[in-house]
């Protein structure tokens, strides 16, 4: 296997063995657990039968891993494929690309019959790919939008509730242009508990959300002065609902999850116990806002279990989120492990990655960072308040790199305990 983290040298050398070899096992954990968490791993793996009489086969791919999961259904199925469209284009803020392969798709859905089956392949970051807005919402609307939830601190269930209330295609809607042809959808999720509805802001589920709650989610967060007035008009207006659990357009839609949160913490005990660890699944639900889980976990790390002969990895997947306060630069994993070192001592060391390769908004490609007593500085405190992790760690080492991992299975946590 190659060599996945492109800095993985630099990130453990010149330090003390223990300190060392502690980083370097947890950066193997995150090469194992995203090699075995690629598409084209996790489809070959997935069984899937044919209806009878479907005479042509199409497949739609949308979000950060459409297109190894393209590959990879295409290796299974070959020529029986029609055609392959792709949502993939525009995150995290949606693009003209985003919209334009929208249309290309809302197209051909709507000419669908009976007859045809159609594999739908959807993974993390479609709420953004694959979108198109409602009659009287601009690309620009959206825009804001998306950014000024972003910075509010909104779960991605909550981001998507508003999301699928501008959206022509989110919330059910897919489904409904597909409608009647059967549907496939074989999902990667990235969302706590595998809301369907959640996961790319749901194209193929009932949404149960209503324009109410989508104005109950701005409300929440103090954002109704903050979006288009075009934005707030078209929720208040609602005059066009999502389909609901019960809709005849669901009647030929199954669904697969085919990888998740549990698949990465799965992976990363897998390869705990092969380096010598006792490692300790803690949750695969790690949401809250990042510093304060940080800080949460790290104390209590070293306290769990005293009992083990073993070094002890304490293992968690989710998402956390950022509340944005100051004007620096960083993502949720940065900030977790840099609120995180306000709470090591010499035996711990604490990584927060995202599966997909990229955390937030960076001057350049950042999967999340390592933390310990080595890039324990003294100026923790001012680059929190700034929301600057990100200057932090290039100043003082612990930036993760790997570029786009064409997977996107949410956040991996470790915190090892020697």
């Amino acid at each position: 296997m190659s060599r996945l983290i492109k800095n993985k040298i630099n990130l453990i050398r010149n330090l003390p063995p223990e300190l060392g070899k502690r980083r370097q096992d947890l950066l193997s954990i995150v090469e194992y657990v995203i090699e075995n968490t690629r598409p084209e791993n996790l489809i070959r793996k997935t069984s899937f039968t044919m209806p009878a009489r479907s005479k042509k086969i199409y497949v739609i791919a949308i979000g950060k891993a459409a297109r190894p999961m393209a590959e990879a259904v295409k290796n299974i199925l070959g020529k029986r494929i029609k055609k392959i469209l792709f949502a993939d284009r525009g995150h995290p803020l949606p693009t003209q690309d985003s919209i334009r392969n929208a249309k290309k798709i809302v197209d051909f859905a709507v000419k669908r019959s009976l007859d045809d089956f159609v594999i739908v392949l959807v993974s993390g970051g479609g709420s953004v790919m694959f979108t198109l807005p409602v009659m009287g919402v601009t690309l620009s609307d959206l825009i804001t939008t998306t950014s000024v939830l972003l910075a509010s601190g909104a779960t991605i269930q909550e981001m998507n509730i508003v999301r699928k209330h501008l959206s022509q295609v989110s919330g059910g809607n897919l489904a409904r242009l597909l409608s009647p042809a059967k549907v496939l959808g074989l999902v990667i999720s990235d969302v706590i508990g595998n809301d369907l509805s959640s996961i790319a802001s749901g194209p193929l589920t009932p949404d149960s959300s209503t324009f109410k709650d989508a104005i109950c989610v701005l409300k929440k967060y103090k954002l109704l002065k903050k979006i288009p007035s075009r934005v707030l008009k078209h929720l208040s207006k609602a005059s066009s609902e999502t389909p609901k659990p019960g809709s005849p357009c669901f009647k030929n839609v199954s669904m697969k999850i085919i990888g998740d949160h549990m698949t990465v913490i799965e992976k990363a005990l897998e390869k705990g116990r092969q380096l010598g660890y006792q490692p300790i699944p803690v949750t695969n639900k790690l949401s809250g806002e990042s510093s304060t889980v940080a800080t949460f976990m790290t104390k209590n790390a070293a306290h769990w279990n005293k009992k083990s002969k073993k070094p002890l990895l304490y293992i968690s997947a989710g998402e956390t989120t950022v509340t944005l306060r100051g004007k620096g630069a960083g993502g949720r994993n940065q900030e977790f492990v840099l609120s995180a070192l306000r709470e090591i001592d010499e035996r711990m060391t604490v990584l927060s990655v995202g599966t997909d390769g990229v955390d937030g908004s960076c001057p350049s490609a950042v999967a999340g960072a390592i933390g310990d007593t080595a890039n324990k500085g003294a100026d923790i405190e001012k680059y929190l308040r700034d929301n600057d992790s990100y200057h932090y760690f290039k100043k003082h080492g612990g930036l993760i790199k790997t570029g786009k991992t064409r997977t996107n299975l949410g956040d991996l946590v470790i915190i090892a305990v020697s």
